[in-house]
């Protein structure tokens, strides 16, 4: 078990913590202020202090440092155990909203993570059409690498998140949404934007223009070591839509797994999206939560929405 999940399990077994200590340590995480904490929580800065100084020494370690000038911030110790604690709090919020919900719909706040290139093609449509299903919880979401989504994830900071199959944390579960092989981005007036699919191979000798947001980078280089040819970027574009206009500009080709409906960059200008010929490794999009325990009732709700929505989509 590791720090993380020990700190977690000693949380739920302390009898001398209450959530609503829980509750304060969290405010002080978050504000960075005994005093701003005590505002957001209606109660006196002492109480404030008292329960943190009592959560301390229920667990036998110190997770805040108060400084007069610097306000206040958590120790190393104190980041794993606000993690446990946003859990903990989240559990007993969702159990109120479902004990008084009994035989209704699912409702609540549901915040959902996406690893940011993926998110135009994801969390729309599945916010969208999830609320309009269940009107009762409102969906929130974070973006971000597929290691920060992780971190999210098992800090508490969202339920359940879109993901690609790639270096996933061991203290992830997941379930894929669906799988689709890699196509070649070309610009509208290029020489071979009239075929029904291309092999790498034709375009070798051509400038590459890579999708470099951590891990597609090593997803692509495994694409071409697949063709037997070595991946060598001419340009290395941040964002989506900065590798598209690249290529419909004409400075080289590149590779995406994601295909827009739109047929233009942002500009105005062609972009055509052509199958790959060979058969390529893939990269699945799945759906990603903590391990070790079930999912709340609108993050199943929300799970079994997208698999549905995903799967006809495709």
């Amino acid at each position: 078990m590791n720090n993380w999940a020990q700190l977690y399990a000693g949380l739920m077994n302390l009898p001398n913590v209450t959530i609503r200590q829980l509750e304060y340590l969290i405010a002080v995480a978050e504000t960075g202020s005994l005093t701003t904490a005590a505002t957001r929580c209606h109660v006196s800065q002492a109480a404030i202090s008292l329960a943190l100084t009592e959560v301390e020494r229920a667990l036998g370690l110190r997770l805040v440092i108060r400084s007069p000038r610097r306000g206040a911030s958590l120790t190393a110790a104190g980041k794993q155990v606000l993690a446990g604690a946003r859990r903990v709090v989240g559990a007993m919020s969702d159990l109120g909203v479902e004990a008084r919900g009994l035989g209704r719909d699912v409702s609540g706040t549901l915040v959902v993570g996406c690893y940011g290139p993926i998110a135009p093609f994801h969390l729309p449509a599945a916010i969208a059409t999830f609320e309009s299903d269940h009107p009762d919880v409102s969906v929130r979401f974070v973006e971000g690498s597929l290691p920060e989504i992780q971190d999210h994830l098992l800090d508490g900071r969202c339920e359940i998140a879109f993901l690609y199959e790639q270096d996933v944390y061991p203290a992830i579960t997941f379930r894929t949404l669906y799988d689709q092989q890699p196509a070649i981005l070309l610009p509208g007036s290029h020489r071979l934007a009239g075929r029904e699919s291309l092999s790498l191979e034709e375009l070798a000798d051509e400038p590459f223009i890579l999708l470099d947001v951590p891990p597609s980078e090593r997803y692509f280089r495994a694409v071409f070591e697949s063709a037997h040819l070595a991946m060598v970027p001419a340009h290395r574009a941040r964002s989506f839509e900065l590798a598209r206009s690249l290529v419909a500009r004409g400075l080289g080709y590149s590779m995406t797994v994601q295909q827009p409906a739109l047929s233009h960059s942002y500009e105005g200008l062609a972009v055509i999206a052509l199958p790959l010929r060979e058969k390529a490794p893939s990269t699945p999009v799945v759906m990603g939560w903590p391990a070790g325990g079930p999912l709340t009732h609108r993050a199943q709700a929300f799970l079994d929405h997208c698999e549905r929505l995903f799967a006809e989509g495709r």
